[in-house]
């Protein structure tokens, strides 16, 4: 069984010693630095961060972080409102086993909930050569929007 946990100050430690694969580093920032922009955005007048720790049973095993974005009202382009799935990852140890795809999957229904204001979508960018991560962000109905970034993510979406 996986399930998500808030991260606290009894389990932030653990969280960051989570580990990639070396070829997946390129591709996905760390905990730590997760973390800390997640504190980060606790002080931005519109986003709000959504950090969880994936558990197996009582074993952390990997790392989740979505952000609600409202409109901005003083950004012409920013015409919706978005969860925002900024993080996803499996500690090495742990990878293969589908809870990278558990994980996710309670993700999507908790931001069915709207917790912290309703939105019309999930939005998340990947890089199409971390296959594994893509084809599990295809697998579950994201979709790409044709936008890509300057490090060569693309953007995918899932309408809510």
């Amino acid at each position: 069984m996986v399930s998500l946990e808030p991260i606290t100050v009894d389990n932030f430690e653990e969280c960051i010693r989570l580990t990639l694969t070396e070829p997946q580093r390129e591709f996905i920032a760390s905990n730590a630095y997760s973390l800390c922009e997640a504190y980060a955005l606790t002080n931005h007048e519109l986003y709000t961060p959504m950090p969880f720790a994936i558990y197996h049973e009582d074993r952390m095993v990997g790392f989740v972080m979505a952000i609600y974005q409202p409109q901005d009202a003083n950004d012409p382009e920013d015409d919706e409102d978005v969860y925002y799935l900024a993080r996803i990852m499996i500690d090495q140890a742990y990878q293969g086993r589908g809870y990278g795809k558990a994980a996710l999957q309670q993700m999507i229904e908790l931001i069915k909930t709207f917790p912290h204001g309703a939105a019309t979508c999930i939005v998340l960018s990947s890089n199409p050569e971390n296959q594994p991560a893509y084809s599990l962000f295809k697998s579950l109905g994201f979709r790409e929007m044709g936008i890509i970034d300057s490090g060569g993510d693309n953007y995918l979406r899932l309408d809510l």
